[in-house]
């Protein structure tokens, strides 16, 4: 099985009003396709994670979301940052130099839709067997989350299974996050930090990589405390962090993106997704990616940092 495309094809005949989990049994699941979905060893029950986005498209789509290109709309005029190599003459030497510059293009415009956000949790029946579960939906109520749940789930292990929620009893643990890979609060390692970024961007042009990692460098001189990188469904995703101002930069290796300030405890912000990030009110500054880019993040830093240590 690939995926499922009508949900009531395949999801067996429930009573009106039972919540319905989609879920896969790990006993026959490898540890290495249970840390490829986003869990990791020794897979405890009350380990959540979004699921990671190298999984496929239903993985991507739940994640990231996805745009509708309108084409019956007139072309938009858009910029984007990239780097431009040139040789310059210093003295008698020719040397290669390097400028970012803003590239002008044409697109129909695009409206987002955010991803369902559908995290699995590994829970236990009362045998003390282990099941990966999703969220209990609403088979009609909410049927285009169970129907992202299960095509998730067939994803990660070609398979699923629905099963009633009151099935799996209540979790008796905390629940454990996976989505982020947090360093030691104190003094940032950048050297790790700039390893993790290069590794999310191997894939990137050559002409973007280096903006992107002048993004880091320039939130770097600010001194922040703090740093998170993303993994499984936030794989691509960064955050740096001013505790004692309780202040969050979360970047993003996808340039079409924006930066967001966020003013929240790091719990809160760890726990949002990306269309939360976007639409709450935690964001104190959206800070578009263009050619004025580090000024207004110099501009939004100082003033808020100096605000609050006032």
């Amino acid at each position: 099985m690939k995926r499922i495309l009508k949900l009531e094809r395949h999801l067996p005949e429930f009573e009106d009003g039972e919540l319905v989990r989609a879920v896969m049994d790990m006993e026959d699941i490898s540890s290495e396709l249970l840390k490829r979905f986003g869990f990791v060893e020794p897979f405890d029950v009350g380990q959540v994670v979004l699921p990671s986005v190298h999984l496929g498209p239903a993985a991507r789509r739940n994640a990231s979301g996805y745009e509708v290109v309108h084409r019956d709309q007139p072309m938009q005029e858009m910029t984007r940052l990239q780097s431009w190599k040139r040789m310059e003459w210093h003295g008698r030497d020719k040397i290669e130099v390097e400028d970012f510059i803003q590239r002008t293009y044409r697109r129909y415009p695009r409206t987002y839709v955010a991803g369902e956000g559908v995290e699995f949790t590994i829970m236990a029946r009362p045998d003390g067997s282990k099941v990966i579960a999703s969220p209990p939906y609403h088979p009609t109520e909410d049927a285009d989350s169970l129907l992202m749940a299960a095509n998730l789930v067939i994803e990660g292990f070609a398979g699923v299974e629905f099963v009633r929620a009151e099935l799996l009893p209540p979790l008796r643990v905390p629940v454990k996050r996976l989505n982020w890979e947090i360093f030691p609060q104190g003094r940032v390692p950048w050297d790790q930090v700039k390893k993790e970024v290069d590794r999310v961007t191997e894939r990137a042009p050559a002409s973007v990589k280096p903006v992107i990692r002048a993004r880091v460098d320039a939130v770097q001189q600010y001194g922040p405390d703090f740093a998170a990188i993303g993994r499984a469904g936030f794989d691509g995703y960064w955050v740096f962090g001013f505790t004692n101002h309780g202040l969050y930069v979360l970047e993003s290796r996808m340039l079409d993106n924006a930066t967001y300030v966020l003013d929240a405890d790091w719990q809160v912000v760890s726990q949002l997704t990306k269309a939360e990030v976007i639409n709450s009110d935690l964001a104190v500054a959206r800070l578009i990616h263009d050619g004025s880019w580090a000024e207004k993040l110099d501009r939004v830093l100082r003033h808020v940092l100096s605000t609050k240590a006032a």
